[in-house]
C-alpha cells in the first residue's frame, strides 16, 4: 500500500522540507512507533529527533495524507504491518525506557536477563591478542553500546557494519534479531570464528556475516556505500583512528549518510584535537560524546576505560580515501622494540567452578595429580612447596624445569584457579592442562592462554 520505504520518506521529507531526508522522516515514524496508542505533541517528538518543531509538525501533516496516521498520533492498521514488515522495526519503549546511557550508570537488571546467551557467550570470548590493541570490553559494556545503538534508529531495519570486534558487539546486535545485515570485518580468525559459532548456534547467520580482513588494505567494492551504521574500537594511535575512521568512511551510504559509533581513549589535548578535526575533516559531525563510557578487563594504558563518539556523516561534505599505501605501524605494539626477543612461552591460567570442596581441601591427593599430569606431560619438575591454610584452602607452587606450576584452592567456593608457565612447547602445556581438567572434572570452566615475549609470526 505505501510502496518503497525511501521512495515514500524521500517523498515526505521533500514535502516537508526536512533537511535530515528519508532519514529523518524514518526516524519520526520510528519514535512514534515505539509510543504506539500514546499521544506525543510536536514539541515532545521534536526534543527526541533533535528536528525543529514546525518540520516535525509538517512531517506528521504529510504522513496524514499519505494514510500513514490516521490521528495526529495513531497510526493505522496498514501502517503497522508496513513499518514491521518493511522498515524492521520491533521494539517499544516498553523495552527500551529502562536503559540509561549516562555512563556512570549500570544496564538494569532486565536487560542482563534478556542478553543472558549473549553474556554467557562473551565470556568465552578469544583471549586479546596484543599485537592488535585488543582489549575485551566487559560485557556490561557492550550491552550499553548496543542498547545506544538501538535506542538511536541505527540497528532496526539497518545495514551495520563492525570494524574489528574482539569485543563480541556483533553477537548482542544480532540477537536482537532486527537489523537487515550485520558484516563484521576483522584481522583475527579467531575473533570471528567465536562470532561464526555463535551466528550458528542462534540460527542467526542469515544476518551475521564475517570476513578476514586487514583493514589496511582497500575493501571490495561490493562493500562499498553499502551500510547505515557503522561501529568501531579502533588502534590506541592517532594513526590507527584515522585508518579505521578513513575505510568507515567508503562503506557508508552515500545519498542519506549514516551514524557511527566509535571508541576511543582520552589522549593529549593535541592528539584529541587531531581525532577530531579528522572526523569534521572527513564529513563526520560529532553528535554526542560519553566520557569513559567504556569499561575495559585489562587495557591499563587506557586506565580500563575509553570514551565514545556517536557522529553522523553529512553526504556533501564526507571525504572519501582509498587506502591504497596505509602506515603499517598503527598500533601500540611496536615491533621494533623486540626485534631481539623470541617467544619465551606459552601460559594458560585458568579457572575451576563447581570442584567438590573434600578434593579442593586434600594436599596429598592434589599434589599426586599434579605430578601425574606433569609426567604425562613429558615436563620437568625442579622442586614442589605446599601450603595448606586454616581453616581451609591449598596452595601448590612447582617450579618446573620449564618454568611452574601455580594452583590455589578456594573449598569454601568450590573453586580452584590454575596458572601453567612451560618455556618450551605449547603442546606440553595444553596436555597438562586437558590431563588436570579431566583429572578434576570441574561443573564448568574458564581458560585463557597466550604467548609470552614475541608471539609466533604465525599468529
Amino acid at each position: 500500500m505505501f510502496g518503497d520505504p525511501q521512495s515514500l520518506c524521500s517523498s515526505i521529507a521533500e514535502r516537508s522540507h526536512l533537511r535530515e531526508g528519508s532519514r529523518g522522516v524514518e526516524r519520526i515514524i520510528l519514535e512514534m512507533y515505539r509510543r504506539q496508542n500514546k499521544k506525543i505533541s510536536n514539541k515532545e517528538l521534536s526534543r527526541i529527533v533533535r528536528i525543529p518543531v514546525p518540520v516535525v509538525s509538517a512531517v506528521r501533516s504529510e504522513m496524514l495524507k499519505t494514510g500513514l496516521l490516521k490521528t495526529k498520533s495513531l497510526f493505522t492498521t496498514e501502517a503497522i504491518e508496513w513499518i514491521e514488515h518493511k522498515l524492521g522495526f520491533t521494539y517499544t519503549m516498553e523495552f527500551l525506557q529502562d536503559f540509561i546511557s549516562d555512563s556512570s550508570l549500570k544496564v538494569s537488571e532486565k536487560y542482563i536477563d534478556f542478553f543472558a546467551p549473549v553474556i554467557e557467550a562473551l565470556n568465552r570470548r578469544p583471549a586479546p591478542e596484543y599485537v592488535y590493541d585488543q582489549s575485551r570490553s566487559t560485557p556490561e559494556t557492550v550491552l550499553k553500546r548496543v542498547l545506544l545503538m538501538l535506542e538511536n534508529g541505527d540497528v532496526e531495519g539497518k545495514r551495520i557494519v563492525i570494524l574489528g570486534d574482539d569485543d563480541g558487539v556483533s553477537i548482542a546486535l544480532a540477537f536482537l534479531q532486527c537489523a537487515k545485515e550485520i558484516l563484521v570485518i576483522d584481522i583475527d580468525s579467531r575473533v570471528l570464528e567465536f562470532i561464526t559459532s555463535f551466528a550458528e548456534e542462534y540460527n542467526l547467520t542469515e544476518v551475521l556475516h564475517c570476513q578476514l580482513w586487514d583493514i589496511r588494505t582497500t575493501f571490495p567494492k561490493k562493500w562499498w556505500h553499502r551500510f547505515d551504521t557503522f561501529e568501531t574500537d579502533p588502534p590506541y594511535t592517532v594513526t590507527g583512528f584515522k585508518v579505521f575512521i578513513d575505510q568507515a568512511l567508503t562503506l557508508l551510504e552515500l545519498k542519506e549518510g549514516g551514524r557511527g559509533y566509535i571508541s576511543f581513549g582520552t589522549k593529549s589535548p593535541h592528539e584529541t584535537w587531531a581525532v577530531q578535526q579528522h572526523l569534521l575533516e572527513g564529513g563526520l559531525s560529532i553528535e554526542s560524546y560519553y566520557p569513559n563510557f567504556n569499561q575495559y578487563h585489562g587495557a591499563t594504558i587506557l586506565g580500563n576505560t575509553s570514551n565514545l563518539y556517536v557522529v553522523s556523516s553529512v553526504p556533501q561534505k564526507t571525504r572519501l580515501l582509498e587506502v591504497k599505501q596505509p602506515p603499517s605501524e598503527i598500533y601500540t605494539f611496536d615491533e621494533k622494540k623486540i626485534t631481539a626477543l623470541p617467544t619465551v612461552g606459552y601460559q594458560i591460567i585458568a579457572e575451576f567452578y563447581g570442584v567438590k570442596p573434600d578434593f579442593l581441601n586434600d594436599a596429598e591427593l592434589i599434589t599426586q595429580i599434579l605430578q601425574n599430569g606433569i609426567k604425562k606431560s613429558q615436563l620437568r619438575q625442579e622442586e614442589m612447596f605446599v601450603k595448606k591454610y586454616s581453616p581451609y584452602g591449598i596452595s601448590v607452587i612447582i617450579i618446573l624445569v620449564e618454568s611452574h606450576c601455580h594452583l590455589h584452592t578456594w573449598p569454601e567456593w568450590d573453586y580452584l584457579s590454575l596458572d601453567i608457565f612451560v618455556c618450551e612447547a605449547k603442546e606440553k602445556a595444553e596436555k597438562f592442562f586437558q590431563y588436570l581438567l579431566r583429572t578434576i572434572d570441574p561443573l564448568d570452566y574458564h581458560k585463557f592462554q597466550f604467548f609470552r615475549g614475541k608471539p609466533p609470526s604465525s599468529l
